[in-house]
């Protein structure tokens, strides 16, 4: 798979993870999602990690346009 369509994938998850992760934390701490708390506290850090490899993976495909874009040397 080449670098743009990983990207492409990569975003596509880190979009589901985040609102679901985001989703399910708020609808809990409102006490709107019913389910047990050992569930809910075994699938949320899960998600969390996920989420969290998700962005390393998107910085690491994205390295070039970073170091492009903010780790220029400036001209002094």
């Amino acid at each position: 798979m080449n670098r743009l369509k990983a990207l492409k994938v990569v975003n596509l998850l880190l979009m589901v993870v985040f609102l679901s992760l985001a989703t399910s934390g708020l609808l809990y701490w409102v006490g709107l999602l019913d389910i047990p708390y050992s569930t809910f506290r075994l699938i949320h850090p899960i998600t969390g990690l996920t989420l969290v490899i998700l962005v390393i993976i998107h910085l690491v495909l994205n390295y070039n346009w970073i170091k492009a874009n903010y780790l220029k040397k400036r001209n002094k």
